[in-house]
């Protein structure tokens, strides 16, 4: 079995942050420091340091290579590997793991917290930190926070809940969209996306952002253009159907993600309305798709490559420093104007 920095934390009753720093070389050790000649003597007691990995234990601060398991754990129900937001995220931490390849060895876990099987990886991988990925509740942080020593988050929405974070605030990127609907003269703004939040989500704001920025430009909110549905095209289409068969449309309507806003679009064109000549439609996300499809999607872009990149990084500097504060660091939105929007 796999000894990780944990276990030999427990053996040796130091932190876990101290070993860390032990076994990675950070920090000037002395040949006479008690703890550190107490983490390497139990490392090789209890066969840290592989026999074929070339390891060397040097207490002059020289750099140790360490083996990790780093996990990264979708944790939505409706949003998997294959959500073109999160397949970019993953490839940038991939890569940017790979930079990483002459300081650590390592071996990446993709899993995901709605899998049947997930408790089983949790306890057999032995994961050393992670990396997770999409909307979740306080209680399954604290469940990943009680088995993995490290962890970060990455996404468009802030968790606050004292761990890592690298985020694109979709807070503040859903009032930007309505501020761009408002100065084309709108005033009859409607939302398909989350609307009826769970109230032990952490991190979904958007909808959040949508009302306060409404209230800010001395708008309402019309209950009937307001439809819940999760984050896919298929949801997106039936959402755009309600508001087709209210017969009452509002004239532009913002879309959690560019997802729903690509479904959306097309009932609408199969209800013989025309975008953007009869409604406006707005995404959030910007993937690859919506500078394809016609017309071309306007959206908020997300810098999904910097979060999963700079997620990797955060979670390094934790690692390797000890750090025992969490980090916040907040990564730029941009509005992409393109042709599914028009002035009124």
């Amino acid at each position: 079995m796999k000894v990780r920095l944990k276990d030999i934390a427990q053996e040796t009753g130091v932190s876990i942050s101290t070993v860390s720093r032990i076994l990675s070389g950070n920090g000037y050790r002395k040949e006479g420091d008690k703890n550190a000649q107490l983490v390497i003597d139990a490392a090789k007691r209890m066969g840290f340091f592989s026999k074929d990995s070339g390891h060397k234990v040097i207490l002059q601060g020289h750099k140790v290579q360490q083996n990790y398991s780093i996990g990264c754990i979708l944790t939505s129900a409706h949003e998997t590997f294959v959500s073109p937001f999160f397949s970019s995220m993953l490839a940038a931490i991939q890569q940017e793991l790979s930079q990483w390849q002459d300081t650590i060895q390592y071996n990446l876990i993709v899993t995901s917290l709605t899998d049947p099987g997930f408790s089983h990886i949790l306890e057999s991988e032995n994961l050393d930190c992670a990396i997770i990925l999409g909307r979740t509740s306080q209680e399954n942080i604290v469940r990943l926070k009680e088995t993995i020593p490290h962890l970060v988050y990455a996404g468009a929405n802030k968790m606050s809940c004292s761990i890592d974070e690298v985020i694109c605030d979709g807070y503040a990127g859903v009032q930007r969209a309505v501020d761009y609907f408002v100065s084309l003269g709108h005033r009859n703004i409607g939302f398909i996306g989350p609307v009826n939040q769970q109230p032990q989500l952490l991190n979904e704001h958007r909808f959040t952002g949508f009302v306060d920025a409404l209230a800010r430009s001395g708008l309402s909110v019309h209950p009937a253009h307001m439809v819940d549905a999760i984050l896919t095209s298929t949801a997106g289409y039936e959402a755009a159907e309600k508001m087709i068969q209210t017969g009452n449309l509002p004239t532009a309507i913002f879309c959690a993600n560019d997802t729903v806003a690509l479904g959306a679009m097309r009932a609408f064109e199969d209800g013989g309305l025309n975008i953007p000549q009869d409604i406006s439609i707005m995404g959030f996300d910007n993937i690859d798709m919506a500078q394809f499809v016609k017309p071309a999607l306007t959206t908020i872009s997300v810098p999904t490559w910097e979060l999963g990149r700079l997620a990797v990084k955060v979670l390094m500097d934790r690692i390797e420093t000890g750090r025992c504060y969490p980090l916040q660091v907040t990564l730029p939105f941009q509005l992409i104007e393109r042709e599914s929007c028009k002035s009124l």
